[in-house]
């Protein structure tokens, strides 16, 4: 059984660094470790269970903000302000000239998370190798692809100026235009960042609910998303095919891949009616959940880098319309199954013993 984190209980104010609480994230192994002794996050070590869990809460802040540091400062990646730094703004974050290479690989995590960081939880207690995308960025980076990390928590900013997510800040807060929520944000770097951008093929990898998001891309401006896309990567995305057209049916049949977690290895069936796509099964023994897009790295990472290399899927825009009306859905779907769906003739299974939702942004013309 999967333990969930509870979401962090909202700080108002008061914005902790890695330093005040007395721990550093080592640059040796990515482990959240005490500056006094060395050692590693232990939860059940703080005795006072209120104690611990406050202390937990304010390193899963302290922690992700520093992670976006180590992108900007040690991977040199570039913080792009959205929608400009005049105004309201977050962060999404670029490889050197990411947005004027040939391939491009767009990272988009769950939902409550700070850009590039799967799991607050395993970031804290495991480290940022398994609870960031900075594995996925060196290795995308090293086979000449530009990375480019979204933000779509960053919803808000606080009277002072800096960018909060809903989850960590209570008190006035100014909307962040065009990223008013996860799927908005999305929607806005489509448009505004990556459709009209010289990059020639472009693979989304997404968690969780990103996939909602770039589902909703996929049908709103499906004759430019699927010129430009060469794949998308679900983990366990929690995307639904509802009001898909056949042309975004068919194109997620051929361009995407989901890998969904398991802890059963010899669970073999998978249905790809829900994500429109084939499968592939991650074993996840942890008690994180979100340790699983840590344990498919590279099995996404390779299924990436080949389709980039494939490029977009020729003629794509001919396979039908992106987005069915509603009015055009069928009045009764309790019995309705697509016929553009189909199980994959096979289906991987990874294993490993480590232990350890609004419709999306409408202004596309």
């Amino acid at each position: 059984m999967f333990i969930r984190p509870k979401k962090p209980t909202p700080l108002a104010h008061v914005r902790y660094s890695m330093e005040d609480l007395g721990y550093k994230i080592d640059s040796a192994d990515g482990r959240v470790r005490s500056i006094a002794t060395n050692e590693t996050f232990d939860y059940d070590a703080i005795g006072n269970k209120k104690q611990a869990h406050d202390m937990y809460q304010k390193l899963a802040v302290a922690a992700s903000r520093a992670m976006l540091d180590y992108l900007a400062d040690e991977l040199q990646m570039e913080a792009i302000a959205v929608p400009s730094s005049n105004e309201p703004h977050c962060h999404v974050y670029a490889t050197h000239q990411a947005l004027h290479k040939e391939k491009l690989v767009v990272i988009v995590v769950g939902n409550g998370n700070l850009a590039g960081i799967w799991g607050w939880n395993v970031l804290v207690k495991q480290g940022a190798n398994e609870g960031t995308a900075i594995q996925y960025i060196k290795d995308c980076q090293a086979q000449g692809a530009g990375v480019l990390v979204l933000n779509p928590n960053m919803n808000i900013v606080a009277p002072d100026g800096v960018a909060e997510t809903y989850n960590s800040f209570i008190g006035p807060s100014t909307p962040i235009r065009g990223s008013e929520t996860a799927e908005e944000h999305v929607g806005y770097i489509w448009s505004q960042l990556l459709r009209d951008a010289p990059v020639k093929s472009i693979a989304f990898i997404t968690y969780n609910t990103a996939g909602i998001a770039i589902v909703d891309v996929l049908k709103y401006d499906y004759r430019r998303f699927v010129e430009k896309t060469a794949c998308v990567a679900f983990i366990d995305s929690t995307h639904t095919l509802y009001e898909l057209g056949e042309g975004a049916l068919a194109w997620l049949k051929r361009g995407a891949q989901q890998w969904e977690t398991t802890a059963d290895a010899d669970a073999m069936d998978v249905s790809t009616d829900r994500v429109g796509c084939s499968a592939v099964l991650v074993e996840n023994t942890t008690e994180f959940r979100e340790m699983t897009p840590a344990l498919c790295k590279d099995s996404v990472v390779e299924y990436v880098l080949a389709y980039l290399d494939r490029g977009p899927i020729p003629n794509a825009a001919e396979f039908g319309p992106g987005w069915m009306a509603a009015d055009s859905l069928p009045s009764d779907k309790s019995d309705e199954k697509s016929d553009n769906l189909t199980e994959p003739d096979n289906i991987e299974v990874i294993q490993t013993t480590q232990q350890v939702q609004d419709d999306g942004y409408i202004g596309w013309e």
